[in-house]
């Protein structure tokens, strides 16, 4: 089992670091220890592993693995004073060879100049018409699919190419006039697009400590091309929040929530709500289904089991004494619930 966090903690009294991350392994039947690997913070790279980069900022993001390839956000974003871009040329997604470790392409959107604040967006991949894709949501507020094979580099370019098969704005025209951070203004996709049945299920969300704000669901057709902000809209819906969270998607049935604290049941395919559950207290956590029940869990420790179902029926409540926003994970019958203090595993007997 592993697991990211802080390095603030000593797990291991031999090594340390302050002001960094790290990355545990635990032996998921008993919850010792076997291993670390700390990441110094920012601008501190060591090179102990076989490759490593310093990406820009302290991003969020996860690397996604296709074949021989790494796909990977750089998390590039504004400066202290939240008004400066100071590397506009930045890539969004850089692709790297698994095996090497060298960096051999880029993605060709140019969304560097038009980020709002930053980019956390993990990349998701499906294959849509024979054709391998890659999912972004960017910080420009845009969803992008890119085809996941890499061009050669052009003449006189050190780098190849991810070329760009459809690119779909996520903000409703009304928030473009806004101001960023206002209730009514742009939000970037932090959240995870999610591919289902052909079509990709992407929403729109800003850092929690800019407040609430209104914010957007869509349901996208993945088999357009070119700027599909209108053809390609299968359905909206727009009584949620900024959200952080990931779809989560099951027998015919969606789940998510957003920064309000509201849950939200939607049919994916039309976008019609089933029902909604408000905690009135802030959720980043994403959803997860198994066994014919949702899982998920609050700002405030509160973890919660639905039934995943059309109907609603809250199973359980238990409030875990500390914040829960890392989704829950799910392997041999046991559910694995990280908060900000402690890391659980609950089986039944």
């Amino acid at each position: 089992m592993f697991v990211g966090t802080n390095s603030d903690t000593r797990y291991d009294d031999r090594h340390s670091t302050k002001g960094g991350g790290a990355e545990l392994c635990f032996d998921a039947a008993t919850g010792k220890l076997l291993w670390q690997l700390l990441i110094p913070a920012a601008g501190v790279v060591k090179k102990d592993p076989l490759f490593n980069y310093d990406c820009l900022n302290l991003g969020v993001c996860s690397i996604l693995i296709v074949g021989d390839y790494l796909y990977v956000c750089p998390s590039n974003g504004v400066n202290r004073t939240h008004k400066v871009i100071p590397r506009p040329n930045c890539p969004s997604l850089i692709v790297i060879e698994k095996k090497t470790g060298k960096i051999i392409a880029r993605d060709d959107a140019k969304v560097g100049p038009k980020i709002l604040h930053g980019e956390w967006c993990s990349p998701s991949s499906a294959v849509v018409n024979g054709r391998q894709m890659i999912f972004f949501g960017a910080g420009d507020g845009c969803c992008y699919a890119f085809d996941a094979k890499p061009e050669p580099p052009a003449p006189g370019e050190k780098l190849g190419r991810l070329k760009t098969v459809w690119k779909f704005d996520l903000n409703a025209a009304a928030h473009r006039e806004g101001k960023y951070r206002n209730k009514t203004g742009p939000s970037e996709c932090i959240a995870t697009p999610v591919f289902y049945k052909n079509r990709i299920y992407a929403s729109v969300g800003q850092d929690p400590k800019h407040g609430r704000g209104r914010g957007e669901l869509v349901c996208i057709d993945a088999t357009k091309t070119g700027d599909i902000t209108e053809s390609g809209k299968v359905w909206l819906f727009d009584e949620i929040d900024r959200s952080l969270s990931t779809v989560a998607i099951a027998d015919g049935l969606l789940f998510t929530a957003d920064n309000s604290g509201r849950i939200f049941c939607l049919d994916p395919d039309t976008g019609k709500q089933h029902w909604m559950h408000d905690m009135q207290t802030p959720i980043c956590c994403s959803p997860v289904i198994a066994n014919g029940k949702m899982y998920i869990g609050t700002d405030d420790g509160d973890f919660l089991i639905f039934a995943a179902s059309k109907e609603k029926k809250i199973i359980n409540t238990i409030n875990l004494g500390s914040g829960i926003v890392a989704t829950p994970a799910i392997a041999n019958g046991t559910i694995y619930i990280a908060t900000q203090s402690h890391l659980y595993a609950v089986q039944k007997k």
